[in-house]
């Protein structure tokens, strides 16, 4: 079983690998921030899908994953705050981005998921905000699954998951639906900040 669940790890971070990547191609003349968000996480996904094959490449999937999934939230929030013109606010969300992951290495583990979370539901709100005051469904979607890896920390999924499948199995099951909502929230969130655009462009 748990080797049957490596491979789907793998599959699932191919995917997201080639979802994140066209996404960040399709982005790149209107959504800087965003591409470059799904950029790095595409980069995080072929790390991870190599990693069981090179195993150098191992010591940094886990610094690789967290900070792309705290990346790409924020930068999501970034675009969208910037597109309805709270500048200020989008500032402030991404320095407060980039201070949290150079800082990161002086927290303890406690603090470092407590941060986590805050800075997760902080980029998700503004998302959020910004989505449905703008009848943005796709948008909002995108937002949620982008999210979700940043603020569910992997313990809690083992601890629900163990009485049914061993911990190995739990562990990976886990990932792999993890790896599902961020290759669903490139998908939406791509269709969501073009949908938004163009909608922004009416305004003028």
């Amino acid at each position: 079983m748990a080797a049957t669940l490596d491979w789907w790890s793998v599959c699932s971070n191919i995917v997201l690998c080639a979802i994140a990547l066209f996404s960040s191609y399709q982005l790149f003349k209107d959504h800087r921030a965003p591409s470059l968000a799904f950029f790095l996480l595409g980069l995080s996904a072929i790390q991870c899908a190599l990693s069981p094959f090179c195993p150098h490449l191992a010591y940094l999937q886990n610094e690789m994953e967290w900070a792309s999934e705290i990346l790409v939230s924020s930068l999501i929030a970034f675009d969208l705050l910037w597109l309805s013109e709270d500048r200020n606010t989008a500032h402030i969300l991404l320095c407060g981005s980039c201070l949290f992951l150079g800082l990161s290495d002086c927290m303890s583990a406690d603090t470092l998921v407590l941060m986590t979370h805050c800075l997760g539901l902080s980029s998700l709100s503004c998302s959020l905000t910004v989505c449905l005051f703008s009848s943005n469904g796709l948008g909002a979607v995108g937002s949620l699954a982008l999210s979700l890896p940043s603020l569910v920390g992997l313990r809690v999924g083992v601890k629900v998951l163990s009485p049914l499948l061993s911990p190995v199995a739990s562990e990976g099951l886990f990932k792999w639906i993890l790896k599902g909502s961020l290759s669903l929230g490139c998908w939406a969130t791509r269709r969501g900040l073009n949908h938004f655009l163009l909608e922004v462009r009416t305004w003028d």
